[in-house]
């Protein structure tokens, strides 16, 4: 009796080693922050995004890169949403689809990278409190 319970805690133990490292070479095979598109980033054009701030929120047209900060409240503060960029990133003659563009948050608050995941461009966004301080702030080009 007691060696059948050695030989299936060996077997769960030898299991539970086996399923860690495939978990930790498909963690290494993914970069990190890697957002696959979804079904429902295709059947729906919108998705909101997390900030650090508890109040605010990023809502990405995720066919044309237009983008608002969503901002609600709890009390009395006033809820709403605000224009980050109220224009359209396709290239002239592009067919707008869904989850072509998408945000990655950075170590910065107010800052996240928008994708168009179809030809690589990359636009710095930044959200802000203030509207002089919300926008695409730079186009980020290819290097060298």
């Amino acid at each position: 009796m007691n060696e059948r319970v050695g030989i299936i805690a060996a077997l769960a133990l030898a299991a539970l080693l086996l399923s860690s490292a495939a978990m930790a070479q498909r963690s290494q095979l993914a970069p990190k922050g890697a957002d696959p598109i979804s079904e429902s980033d295709i059947a729906y054009p919108y998705r909101l995004f997390e900030t650090t701030n508890i109040w605010i929120f990023i809502l990405l047209d995720t066919a044309t890169g237009r983008a608002w900060q969503v901002q609600y409240s709890l009390d009395d503060t006033p809820a709403g949403r605000s224009i980050i960029n109220g224009s359209s990133l396709l290239p002239e003659g592009a067919t707008p689809k869904n989850g072509r563009f998408t945000l990655y948050s950075t170590r910065n608050m107010y800052n996240f990278l928008l994708l168009d995941r179809e030809d690589s461009r990359i636009w710095q966004l930044q959200w802000s409190l203030e509207s002089k301080g919300r926008g695409i702030v730079r186009s980020i080009p290819l290097g060298r």
